[in-house]
């Protein structure tokens, strides 16, 4: 047995950890645990020691949860859509079509990508083939596909429907022809909602419903289908209702004896528990068994028609049960867990062990995320072997080895009709069942009865609180009698018992589960029931009949709530009741084996460190749904295991061992093209592609070819993939992203990847955002939480522009667009209501401001898209999900007004312009007919040719598919779609001619004092005019297509400073974008050189500065405190060193609180997170270090400061000695910067650095030059004058007592005097410096 836990917990452990920390319903003990600033830290923290685990995983459910949100409206609690309502608006377009004006036809070119496929549920071997090379399968949300010979091609089975989501399939064994296909997905993740039933009589050729949502609303999505081998008209199949309504989530089991024409109930849950799936016996189709999320095991030996359950040692409140029969011994089922727990049944489900490893503290859970991946496969051959798929595939062997241990645990007894018990967080029974004050070691075994007769029981309140309520506030009512009586079965004693009142009405209440925050907490079904270790009296006991005695000899804790369908009355409760106590529980010992291994956590076998997923005959896609045993031999005991996965499918070689050989699989799904975009963009004049995927990454096509449906494309970016722009201006530049703003971008045209997330915090949304203007191309934004993030180096660094409005809202699916007519309107919408708007800048996004909202419906709801006009850049274009509401808002005087141009009726709540009543993603105006719209829905592209007045589907042959994104790039309109990949059709009359002017994309400064300039010219121009902050400082009329570098001598400008271009030619301007670069003049070489810091002009900044801080008595060099995630802060000295022969060292003391790396890791290593470091340069272009980085762990008291979260104060200052010819020759003549580098997350205080002494004795500080210069009057009324005389260019500053410059005014050289006005000036006492080269003095002043 190999014992893979050690592995597996060395990289989950802590995620376990912090899990565990939860709030019980009596107490917040993560109060207890972890003050607020310690549990974001450890939040925070733990994100970055799991984020290769998280970037690769992926977030499976976040995509169903951001579904439902931007379908619900307004005060809402759900979307209120009908069931199978996509199928129903399709079908109203289709019959509008044939009358619709139809001018063109469009042809759409399928662009791939063919070597990896999306989410796959469902599949069958076609039982009319006998070579076993024609297999059907069901993709999430691609419909139904077709390969005849064993997945080296495949071709859609799903012609003349919508692309629905396929994820239950069954072909008649008895007649091939007749396969049934379930839509919906009703799993952990599932983002497509179903229309029911389908069948096909002709072998997938043509389709029709046989259940729809109106008629059956519980088979909405359809789980499982099973067919009688010996008659195809006999068919069972388990389904759910859609999750996504306000209504709690139905699910059933229903049976035809017709083909599908009639249905029968035969098993119905409306608490919430869902039917997981049905199968049957394969010796005996009158023996089914069916697997119920919440409940356990059922079976029926009547071929479907009745249940009972069977869940005899399976988990109480079990999650996603899937069940596998063997082919070997019917009787032998197994039952994987959504815990990742393991059981087998030897009897037919009678009786169920637990199947784990020798040693319990080895268990751990193989599947990860249960809820979402989780399938099971008997082995064909060996009746003591099985496979299991989660996140990997495991091989699971039971041995002879049997282990009994007494368990303590909380068991149920016929009362699933009328009771559920919450998961809580508890340490037992699977999280609803915790122990008081009474020793693990006393407990005793109970029965709660129901139906058997009452008892009293003492009665608490909380004052109609919620949750975490104190022990101490819990206040004593009185003793009354509740329905059900507590024994002590050991002894045959009663006992005592008591209850909180949540309702306070006297009573004990089973109410249905209800914590909603929009309910009263009065009101909710928190009626919790607390055993104690006390004979049972008619009177109260006096130690428990006080505020807060519930806690009094408590020997056992839980919640039970009512079930949804169930009416609560006392006097008619059924026999039933539940059992606590130590109970045997037998263990079958396994062996296991590690069949697949996605991030190399155990042995690594088929794994995608080892085999990208672009290799897909090599590696394994992760997240297994479902597992399969074809060409299987009993004659030599082999087969192929076949893997439907979040990639597509993988097939084993055949083998007695499937999968033990790494690399042992292939990628049989080349042209299986079912993968979910979420956005895409196209590559300038080339029939190139990238894109970001659900669960996928990101991918991009091959360099060289026209993509093409087969086209291999290559994996560039790991998790889910959002947004990609192709930097139209730079072909070689394109970025892409994944969730929260994980920007990750290439050069080169793709072939290399690096961060650009620099300047962004982790407050991004889930939805990954980026927007530009093609006139434009490396100004991009995107969205956090807290405003707009700019770049206008594509990505290099970015800058926040808060949004400080009471109308903004932090989202994870806000939405950004650039006004197509002008690059200087942003706009960037989530929700539209009175309290919450759709924001615009004018000025290039440096403000927004709230726009109004829909006069018609104030509170219309989540805005999923904002799109602009390609000629009027005060006209937008909100888009949304809602129901019965207008689709699409249209503004033409940048948000002041808006108007419904769908068409929806109020009352009706369907549109009088035959817009469908569906989800809209996006908007296209054409920009040579702006009259002429695109629409992205979830059926298709839905198309208007007068401005909005009428619209009908397209004419064309795109799939009709979900589609999220659409761009035009050069001829070209590019589709992302959610099931179907990418596409694009060309249309000449939409390319627009872009004119660019030169950006500066580089300032470097010599030694000399020089700069050089570099600019790139895409065009040419007559002339071109550079500009530093508004000012002309140089003009260019010898221009050459490309790079372009002059230099300019003696700007003397200092601090961040923003250059631009704007190119002329033939009468026309053209102007670029802004570029900020850190400007300084360069004093005279020096062989030694001090400074304490208090002259601030001998240092150029970015995110440092020099002054006083609180805490601090003297000028000191200080980083931003505290300092900024994902930014380099630099400080540059303004005199160059000259290297001694000897004696070149640098010396100077420091204070260093930074977040520290992981253990054991060093400067240069990925995970050595934030560090500062002392760097030279011999050309100011190219900078050496002058040590390695160094961060908190360098020095005990700075790390204990880092890991207390304390401010940084004089005493923890050290001295640090560095000597420059480690990494210099003598006479080099270098600059010198100090760099603070700080990746996403955790940030600290920072550093502080002073007395800096290069190459002389430390006690041989310079002393500042005296100047005289006096202030009057002093105290100020209303101005200042200064008289002075300097021989330098200097600054005057006045700054607070906090060291906040409050005011600056430059100096020229020789001025003698200054007036300077109080202005905004607050009364009270300042700072006058005055700086210039070699000179700081200081003078204080006072404002009346």
């Amino acid at each position: 047995m190999k014992k893979y836990f050690l592995v597996f917990s060395a990289s989950l452990l802590s995620i376990f950890l912090l899990f565990q920390i939860k709030k019980t319903p009596q107490t917040d003990t993560i109060s207890n645990l972890l003050n607020p600033h310690e549990q974001s830290k450890l939040i925070a923290e733990q994100e970055k020691k799991e984020k290769k685990e998280r970037i690769r995983l992926g977030y499976p459910n976040k995509h169903t949860e951001l579904q439902k949100i931007m379908k619900t409206g307004y005060g809402q609690d759900g979307p209120t859509y009908e069931g199978g309502y996509q199928l129903k608006e399709f079908l109203k377009l289709q019959a509008r079509n044939q009358n619709a004006r139809q001018e063109s036809e469009y042809f759409f070119v399928e662009r791939g990508p063919g070597n990896i496929s999306g989410r796959t549920r469902a599949f069958f071997v076609d039982a009319s083939d006998a070579s076993q090379n024609t297999w059907f399968a069901g993709a999430a949300s691609g419909g139904v596909w077709k390969t005849t010979n064993g997945g080296s091609s495949w071709e859609t089975s799903s012609k003349g429907l919508p692309n629905l989501g396929t994820n239950a399939l069954a072909q008649s064994l008895s007649d091939p022809d007749v396969i049934f296909a379930g839509t919906g997905e009703q799993y952990g993740g599932g983002d497509i909602n179903g229309s029911g039933l389908f069948k096909s009589t002709n072998h997938g050729h043509d389709w029709f419903q046989i259940i729809s949502p109106d008629e059956i609303p519980a088979a909405q999505q359809i789980g499982r289908i099973i067919i009688n081998p010996e008659n195809k008209d006999e068919v069972v199949v388990s389904g759910t209702s859609s999750r996504w309504s306000q209504e709690s989530v139905k699910s059933g089991i229903y049976k035809s004896l017709d083909g599908g024409i009639s249905w029968s109930e035969t098993l119905l849950l409306t608490n919430g528990d869902v039917v997981d799936m049905v199968l049957n016996d394969p010796t005996n189709w009158n023996i089914q068994y069916s697997a119920i999320n919440g409940r356990g095991v059922y079976k029926s030996v009547n071929g479907g028609k009745d249940w009972l359950n069977k869940s005899m040692g399976l988990p109480i409140n079990p999650g996603r049960i899937e069940l596998g029969i063997s082919s070997v011994d019917s009787k032998i089922i197994w039952a994987s867990e959504e815990n990742g727990r393991l059981y087998i049944t030897k009897d037919g489900a009678e009786s169920w062990s637990f199947v784990g490893e020798l040693n319990s503290s080895q268990n751990f859970n193989f599947l990860i995320q249960g809820s979402y991946d989780n399938s099971v496969l008997a082995h064909p051959f060996d009746v003591n072997k099985v496979y299991i798929g989660g996140v990997n595939i495991w091989e699971f062997t039971l041995t002879d080895s049997v282990r009994t241990v007494k368990n303590l645990e909380l068991r149920k007894n016929n009362t699933e009709e009328f009771l559920n018990l919450i998961d809580f967080g508890g340490d037992y029974s699977a999280g609803i069942m915790d122990i008081g004050e009474v020793d693990l070691s006393e407990v005793k075994n109970i029965e709660l009865r129901f139906g058997q007769g009452t008892q009293k029981a003492h009665r608490f309140t909380v004052n109609g609180a919620g949750s975490g309520v104190n022990d101490s506030n819990y206040k004593y009512e009185d003793y009354v009698e509740v329905p059900f009586q507590v024994w002590d079965v050991n002894s045959d004693k009663q006992l005592m018992v008591s209850f909180r009142d949540q309702q306070e009405d006297g009573n004990w209440n089973l109410i249905p589960a209800n914590t909603s925050p929009v309910t009263e907490s009065s009101l909710h079904s928190r009626e919790y029931l607390f055993i104690h270790f006390l004979d049972y009296n008619e009177s109260p006991d006096s130690n428990i009949a006080v505020n807060g005695g519930q806690t009094f000899q408590q020997m056992y804790f839980f919640w039970p709530v009512g079930t949804e369908d169930y009416s609560f009355n006392p006097s008619e409760l059924p026999i039933a009741k539940i059992e606590i106590g130590y109970f045997n529980k037998e263990t079958i010992v396994r062996e296991t084996f590690n069949i697949s291994d996605a991030y190399s956590q155990f042995d690594g076998n088929n794994s995608l460190i080892n085999g990208k997923p672009t290799d897909g005959d090599n590696a394994v896609h992760p997240d297994h749904h479902s597992l399969h045993a074809l060409n299987v031999n009993s004659s030599d005991k082999t087969f192929n295991l076949l893997s439907t996965n979040d990639g597509g499918i993988y097939l084993s070689r055949l083998s007695k061992q499937p999968g033990y050989e790494d690399m042992s699989f292939d990628f049989v799904s080349t042209g299986f093209n079912t993968t979910q975009f979420y956005a895409a963009d196209k590559m300038p004049g080339e029939d190139r592609y990238i894109g970001g995927m659900q669960d996928q990454g990101t991918y991009l096509s091959q360099e060289g070819n026209s993509s093409n449906a087969s086209s291999a494309y290559r994996y560039v970016i790991a998790g889910d993939g959002f947004e990609a722009l192709w930097n139209n201006r730079d072909p070689k530049k394109v970025i892409g992203s994944q969730y929260y703003n994980g920007f990750y971008s290439s050069s080169d045209g793709g072939q290399t990847w690096g961060n650009a997330s620099n300047g962004i915090g982790e407050d991004g949304p889930f939805l990954s955002r980026l927007a530009n203007s093609r006139s434009y191309p490396d100004r991009i934004y995107a969205v956090g939480a807290y405003g707009v993030y700019k770049s206008n180096n594509f990505g290099e660094n970015w800058n926040l522009t808060p949004i400080e409005s009471e109308y903004w809202m932090e989202s994870n699916f806000t939405d950004l667009e650039v006004s197509e007519a002008n690059a200087n309107v942003i706009w960037a919408a989530n929700y539209m209501s009175e309290s919450t708007r759709i924001f615009v800048s004018t000025d290039g996004g440096l403000t927004f401001t709230p726009t109004e909202t829909y006069s018609e419906i104030p509170n219309m709801g989540p805005v999923i898209a904002i799109n602009t006009h390609p000629n009027d850049d005060s006209t937008a274009f909100a888009q949304f999900g809602i129901d019965g509401l207008p689709k699409i808002l249209k503004t033409e005087d940048l948000g002041k007004n808006w108007v419904d141009i769908t068409g929806f009726d109020l009352k009706n709540g369907s549109s009088n312009k035959g817009f469908p009543n569906t989800v809209v993603e996006g908007l296209i105006c054409f920009p040579n007919d702006p009259s002429h719209m695109w629409v992205a829905t979830e059926i298709g592209i839905v198309e208007s040719l007068n401005g909005g007045d009428s619209w009908n589907l397209i004419n064309s042959n795109l799939p009709l598919v979900k589609v999220l994104d659409m761009k035009i790039q050069d001829d070209q309109i590019i589709i992302a779609t959610y099931g179907r990949g990418i596409w694009s059709v060309t249309i000449p009359e939409v390319e627009r001619e872009i004119v660019f002017a030169p950006n500066v994309v580089q300032v470097d400064i010599d030694l000399t004092g020089q700069t050089t300039l570099k600019l790139i010219y895409s065009d040419l121009f007559d002339s071109t005019h550079i500009f530093v902050d508004d000012e002309i400082i140089y003009s260019d009329k010898e221009q050459t297509m490309g790079p372009v570098s002059f230099t300019i001598n003696n700007l003397n400008l200092n601090g961040k400073k923003s250059f631009r271009t704007v190119g002329y030619r033939d009468g026309s301007s053209y102007e670029s974008i802004e570029s900020e670069f850190l400007m300084y003049e360069v004093f005279d070489p020096q062989i030694t050189y001090s400074t304490d810091f208090s002259n601030s002009s001998e240092v150029a900044t970015d995110g440092f500065s020099i002054g006083y801080q609180p805490g601090f008595s003297n000028i000191a060099l200080h980083s931003r405190h505290d300092y900024p995630a994902s930014k380099d802060l630099v400080a540059v000295l303004k005199t160059p060193i000259q290297v001694r022969e000897t004696d070149a060292s640098i010396e100077f003391k420091e204070i260093v609180i930074v977040e520290t790396g992981q253990a054991n890791t060093n400067y240069g290593d990925e995970e050595f997170w934030d560090y500062v470091i002392l760097e030279g340069s011999t050309d100011g272009i190219n900078w050496t270090p002058l040590l390695d980085g160094y961060d908190s762990d360098s020095n005990m008291e700075w790390l204990s400061a880092y890991n207390s979260q304390k401010d940084g104060d004089p005493s923890m200052y050290k001295e640090r000695k560095i000597n420059i010819l480690d990494s210099f020759n003598p006479g080099d003549e270098i600059l010198i910067r100090f760099r603070l580098f700080s990746d996403p997350g955790v940030q600290a205080w920072g550093w502080v650095i002073d007395d800096l002494v290069i190459q002389e004795a430390p006690l041989n500080l310079k002393k500042d030059k005296k100047v005289d210069w006096e202030i009057h009057p002093n105290p100020i009324t209303d101005f200042m004058k200064i008289n002075l005389k300097i021989k330098k260019n200097g600054i005057i500053k006045i700054i607070d007592l906090q060291g906040r410059v409050v005011r600056t005014q430059i100096v020229a050289t020789e001025t003698e005097k200054i007036l300077i006005e109080r202005g905004d000036l607050q009364a009270g006492i300042y700072l006058v410096s005055l700086e210039a080269q070699g000179l700081h003095q200081i003078k204080k002043i006072v404002v009346h």
